[in-house]
């Protein structure tokens, strides 16, 4: 494979990741509704350990998982940082 191909795979991947990340993103919206509501805090510890660990459990190629977990950690930081200023704060 050549480098042009690469970024294709890779632009074809993204495309598929962001209507994913949204979905994800519109229920992380409803969560910091429920969690306002409920006078809950953003952070859940217990919640986002489970989440990496499942991730992890995901991973087929284990060369990726560390890679992978980073990832997501990236993932819940940003949408933590959403709800408290999108939702909680508002």
């Amino acid at each position: 494979m050549n480098l042009e191909e690469a970024r294709k795979l890779i632009d074809q991947a993204d495309k598929e990741l962001v209507p994913l990340i949204e979905q994800r993103m519109n229920a992380v919206v409803e969560v910091g509704k429920y969690k306002k509501e409920n006078n809950l805090p953003v952070l859940d510890e217990s919640r986002e350990k489970a989440v990496l660990d499942k991730i992890g459990s995901y991973t087929e190629n284990k060369d990726f998982e560390d890679s992978v977990r980073k990832i997501f950690q990236a993932i819940m930081d940003t949408t933590k940082e959403y709800q408290q200023e999108k939702i909680i704060d508002e």
